[in-house]
């Protein structure tokens, strides 16, 4: 290869290989940040022959920054496709039983203390894909011998995350970027992650069955507030349910009772100040909420290298711990600046989340959107972003609703053709992988409402409406 690396950054093994009847020039390189001993690793698929011309960047998912197999995926489509450990050690031929345990765990962010290493920190917040993004587009320029024609980004949840800090704090690295059940509000979706467990630790613990049962409550009374008796739910935050009306249900661990039915619904209120207004989203009532666990004992990254304390939770002690936490780490792990007007000068963003989404809840996004609107306004927000919100869906996929499908390609028909995306398409699969349910996937704030006439398996039975 004619690409001569900077002084920070180098190339350690190119070689031509073979997946399937894909053939690609597989490059490694390595980039070392000035004064620290981090090292990111880049990985890039060059197909040999039928390159798109485009590059492709791809993000993670929990605390994994790229995951190796979608390599393949990019390749077989023809993309210049390039993920990064983002300085944290392991190879792109990590065992997947390795790489699944991986995705859950973040001492890799302890330094040799058992502190909290920011260098890492911030090298798996945002640096890392960023210096991804450079590298593997100077080496794919020297590779072809030209630039790629257009740059895309893609991931969900932490790669969805990923997505919108490029187009935040590096505005020029991409022309599209895709992200689903983005994590824009880190700081404050960790900071409340613990309010359920307080509310257990004070009020008392509330049995899985007794979640179930308001799940099964909530969907029943607000499932036909689109017109369709299916079993979705299809907004966020619309749910009209009187938590009171839980008391006395029968389930099979026993009646809930009036605590347990005000522990279900200070947990869909979600954790408020000392003066009642609220610090954070809730769970929304329409998605399964999980018996909140205490942390596992050990020294997290999060905690000043100590094992968490569980004895310091408490209701009264929550604000104060609330605002020391986003501020501690928001600036970093934070991604919702709602300023996009750099990347809107040239690029175009879509993003969807899951309204069934029990990990990261679909109302951040909502949060996120809405600034952005705010701020620079509708007309203009949609001349260059697209929100989509899919009922019944959960995180990054799965859930019993209609899947979206193909989000990249519209993405790239806007950035290419400028022709921005309307509705899009769900679907609902059997095992065969045969089609049982189509559904319109609407752009936001228009949700799919039934006809009133029509099969429910049929999106032309649904339109999209305000």
């Amino acid at each position: 290869m004619a690409w001569r690396p900077t002084a920070d950054a180098i190339v350690r093994d190119a070689r031509i290989a073979k997946n399937g009847t894909d053939e690609s020039c597989r490059v490694t390189i390595e980039v070392t940040m000035p004064a620290s001993p981090h090292v990111i690793t880049v990985w890039l698929r060059l197909p040999t022959k039928d390159w798109n011309g485009r590059f492709l960047g791809l993000g993670g998912g929990g605390w994994m920054p790229g995951f190796p197999a979608a390599l393949d995926a990019g390749e077989s489509k023809g993309f210049a496709t390039a993920i990064t450990n983002a300085g944290r050690p392991y190879d792109v031929s990590i065992d997947p039983a390795e790489l699944g345990r991986s995705v859950g765990q973040n001492d890799f962010l302890l330094d040799a203390k058992g502190r909290l290493d920011w260098t890492a920190l911030q090298n798996f917040a945002y640096r890392g894909i960023h210096e991804m993004t450079v590298v593997g587009k100077a080496v794919t320029r020297e590779f072809y011998g030209k630039n790629a024609r257009y740059n895309y980004f893609s991931g969900c949840s932490t790669g969805g995350r990923q997505g919108q800090s490029e187009a935040q704090r590096f505005p020029e690295d991409y022309d599209g970027v895709l992200s689903g059940a983005p994590v824009v509000n880190w700081a404050h979706l960790a900071a409340a992650d613990s309010w359920p467990l307080t509310l257990t630790k004070e009020l008392g613990d509330v049995p899985q069955c007794k979640f179930d049962a308001a799940h099964r409550a909530v969907v029943a009374a607000c499932d036909a507030d689109d017109g369709a008796h299916d079993g979705l739910v299809s907004s966020v935050g619309e749910c009209r349910f009187d938590p009171k009306t839980l008391e006395g249900v029968a389930t099979e661990c026993g009646a809930i009772s009036p605590r347990e039915a005000e522990v279900i619904k200070r947990i869909w209120d979600g954790p408020r100040r000392r003066d009642g207004s609220p610090l954070w989203n809730g769970i929304d009532s329409a998605v399964l909420i999980h018996a909140p666990q205490p942390p596992t004992n050990w020294a997290g990254p999060f905690a000043d290298g100590k094992a968490v304390d569980t004895n310091s939770f408490s209701l009264a002690a929550f604000e104060t711990q609330f605002d020391q936490f986003v501020e501690r780490y928001g600036a970093v792990m934070d991604t919702s600046n709602p300023d996009l007007r750099a990347f809107a000068r040239h690029g175009k963003t879509l993003l969807w989340h899951g309204l069934a989404d029990d990990i990261v809840p679909a109302a951040g996004s909502v949060h996120y959107i809405e600034s952005i609107r705010r701020m620079l306004g509708p007309r203009e927000t949609d001349r260059f972003l697209r929100f989509y919100l899919a009922p019944g869906v959960g995180h990054c996929g799965w859930g019993d609703g209609p899947q979206p499908v193909a989000l990249l390609e519209p993405l790239m028909n806007w950035v290419e053709h400028g022709r921005a995306p309307g509705i899009l398409n769900s679907e609902n699969w059997d095992p065969t992988g045969r089609v049982t349910r189509t559904r319109p996937l609407c752009p936001y704030p228009e949700r799919a409402r039934y006809r009133g006439h029509g099969s429910l398996d049929e999106a032309a039975s649904f339109r999209c409406e305000r």
